[in-house]
């Protein structure tokens, strides 16, 4: 089987990208023939999208370039690099965009004849491959962030959601988030299957001895608003602790600047960057709590990476958490889920429910803190299960499954 994998952004700086390179380096394993067509800024070697694939077999779309002169369009308003919001596209944004990714596309399909497409993100660049291709069988993995998009750029939503809709498989993270497809793309149900997320069951786990004498706390993700980053660093300071609190991740823009100028009002917390997924593991199996107060996610990537690597976790009680962790988890106080605060939008904390969300915030990370003090020992069969099953390999069996039921299919 040839498989064309298709991703508008940068490979492995988002939770899409790592999903990405996981389904390219699982189906290497698997002896599949692959490409890859992505979204790179133009100053970027190929080199740095870790694409465990021949570079002939790789087709970048460049951004901040001639025919793109703008730079990349991320599914999210705040990307961990320098963006452009399609809330933000013009007429001619939209038209640059799309005939960039329609010549490489066109090149990629032709030098490279591919079975399936594997698409990530039920967005423009899917939609112009269904118009494109409509002989080649799509497969789409949603990530969360284009049923936020609906929102945020709905000057975009009808033409994407007509664009889509003839995908023959989308794949979700949950099933909260199958729901949300079905009805805001109006799939049929039976097009729209649960195959969950993973994480590296081998480079995050258990390391004995591995925890810093001094308990500390781990965010991982964008430096933005959103991720509820700001009130983190709001609800740290308000606790009389000895901890500290890491903070791994980049941004662009005013945002990511807001939070590295209150980060550094505080002696105990400490800017790490952007990690790779090495480094990051090495980072959860040191920590003893990783906080994730995000006001929208699809499924975190890191909420297994920690929980593997034997932290406890403080998270937004966002749809799919709970099915992801297990009630025991929540239950037996190893995850702490936050009550998620009344939005103005898809992802804005309005101003009166800050109050009470800092409130909580601030004694589920004291709770958490005592328990570490405490030393409450971690055990869960059922988390377990859920990571036993939900390493890459897992997930890959899953979706190859599913290459092979929609290839066999007759296009109608």
């Amino acid at each position: 089987m040839r498989l064309l994998h298709c991703l508008s952004q940068i490979p492995g700086k988002t939770g899409s990208g790592v999903y990405l390179q996981a389904m390219v380096r699982e189906a290497a394993a698997d002896g599949m023939t692959q490409a890859v067509v992505c979204g790179l800024p133009a100053t970027m070697p190929l080199s740095e999208t870790h694409l465990e694939i021949e570079p002939e077999n790789i087709f970048p779309v460049f951004f901040e370039s001639p025919e793109l002169p703008f730079p990349v369009a991320g599914m999210s308003d705040v990307m961990p690099y320098p963006s452009t919001r399609f809330s933000d596209f013009t007429p001619q944004h939209l038209e640059q965009y799309e005939t960039a990714f329609s010549r490489i596309l066109n090149l990629a399909v032709k030098k490279f004849s591919p079975d399936i497409i594997h698409s990530h993100h039920l967005w423009l660049m899917t939609a112009l491959i269904r118009k494109l291709f409509p002989r080649i069988k799509v497969i789409t993995s949603v990530h969360g962030t284009e049923l936020r998009q609906l929102q945020l750029a709905r000057k975009l939503a009808d033409q994407i959601i007509a664009g889509v809709s003839r995908v023959d498989q989308v794949l979700v993270l949950n099933h909260e988030q199958r729901r949300r497809v079905i009805a805001d793309f109006t799939f049929p149900a039976e097009r729209v299957t649960v195959t969950g997320t993973g994480y590296r069951q081998d480079l995050f786990c258990r390391s004995l001895c591995a925890k810093e004498k001094r308990t500390t706390l781990i965010y991982a993700g964008k430096l933005s608003r959103a991720k509820g980053v700001f009130w983190l660093l709001k609800a740290f300071r308000k606790i009389e602790s000895e901890a500290v609190l890491w903070l791994a991740g980049s941004g662009d823009g005013p945002e990511a600047e807001e939070i590295r100028a209150a980060a550094a009002e505080d002696s105990r917390v400490r800017l790490l960057g952007a990690l790779s997924q090495t480094e990051l593991a090495a980072r959860f199996q040191r920590a003893h709590i990783m906080v994730l107060p995000s006001f929208y996610e699809g499924l975190p990537l890191v909420l297994l990476e920690a929980l593997a690597c034997d932290c406890r976790v403080v998270v937004t009680d966002l749809p799919g958490i709970r099915e992801l962790v297990s009630p025991q988890a929540v239950n037996e106080g190893l995850v702490t889920c936050l009550p998620l605060p009344p939005l103005q939008g898809a992802d804005v904390l309005a101003e009166e429910n800050e109050p009470l969300f800092l409130e909580n915030l601030t004694k589920a990370l004291a709770t958490q803190l005592k328990n570490v003090a405490e030393e409450q020992f971690i055990c869960g069969h059922a988390l377990q299960q859920t990571l036993n099953e939900t390493g890459w390999h897992k997930i890959f069996q899953r979706t190859r499954k599913i290459y092979a039921e929609v290839n066999s299919r007759r296009r109608s």
